[in-house]
């Protein structure tokens, strides 16, 4: 009866030493769990045991051999030297980051339709406005203007410049046709027809001139006026220049619109601009001052 007690007894002290040694077992020295050691373990030379480097104590008190790890045959040794490759880096972040550079993918350029705008032509015309004299008009796009003053003279437009040469003498002139405003602050009468007559018996006296077949009544900034086609000579007497008026009297002033270029028996700058002159003359606006009676 005793035996059996001192039995039970030593399997119960058995019993709790493995248990010490299972949940005390890491804070044991490496020396005692037997890791890289052939120093032994209560007694027994490790050494002997073949084919194994490290041992561990398994739950009943035993030691048991660890076997050496090994790549498997047959399978690829997939491991990757550092620096080798970005995407081996062991660092997390790092491949979360080689993850995102794998997944962005270059959007479509996407080239905008260019707008096609309607082009507007070019108004052929310039409106010209003299505010200090209080007139305006309208000339031709590629006719050039000059606003110095020279006596009555207050703008002259003139034509494009055409060039011709003589075939008998082989001179060569430019033939220039000009569009002038005059205004006559003081004119010394007020009446229509008296200021025209008196006007052309001038230009007879200046010119030699010696017909005004060609003068009638008109129009200029919707008011009464008359116009005269004529042509000058020089001093031997050969025809000179062309020219076509307008007279008109309006708020006590004189106003007289000329076209003239040289003469010729044949079409030249003359005839091919007069369509455009008497455009022009036809837009001449005056800014009319009325007074309440």
């Amino acid at each position: 009866m005793m035996r059996e007690k001192v039995l039970v007894l030593l399997l119960i002290m058995s019993l709790c030493g493995n248990v010490i040694l299972v949940f005390f077992n890491p804070l044991l020295p490496p020396s005692l769990t037997g890791a890289n050691s052939t120093s032994g373990f209560a007694g027994i030379d490790l050494s002997k045991i073949s084919g194994h480097n490290d041992f561990m104590v398994d739950e009943y008190g035993n030691l048991i051999g660890i076997p050496p790890t090994q790549d498997t045959p047959g399978e690829p040794n997939l491991t990757v030297p550092r620096g080798d490759s970005d995407l081996s880096s062991s660092d997390p972040e790092a491949e979360e980051l080689n993850e995102t550079a794998v997944m962005i993918t270059d959007d479509p350029t996407m080239t905008p339709t260019p707008e096609v705008t309607e082009e507007i032509p070019l108004d052929p015309l310039v409106t010209y406005e003299n505010k200090k004299f209080g007139f305006s008009l309208r000339y031709p796009r590629n006719w050039t203007i000059n606003e110095a003053a020279a006596g009555r003279t207050v703008l002259t437009l003139t034509a494009p410049i055409e060039g011709g040469c003589d075939s008998e003498t082989s001179q060569c002139f430019n033939y220039i046709a000009n569009l002038t405003v005059e205004i006559d602050s003081k004119p010394k009468t007020l009446i229509l027809e008296d200021y025209f007559n008196s006007a052309v018996s001038q230009l007879q006296l200046d010119y030699f001139i010696t017909t005004t077949s060609k003068s009638a009544p008109a129009l200029l900034s919707d008011t009464r006026a008359y116009q005269i086609e004529y042509y000058t000579r020089d001093k031997r007497g050969n025809a000179d220049r062309r020219y076509m008026q307008y007279y008109a009297l309006m708020d006590g002033k004189g106003y007289i619109v000329s076209y003239f270029g040289p003469y010729s028996t044949w079409e030249n700058v003359y005839d091919h601009n007069k369509p455009d002159a008497q455009m022009v003359v036809n837009s001449f606006t005056v800014q009319r001052t009325f007074k309440t009676a």
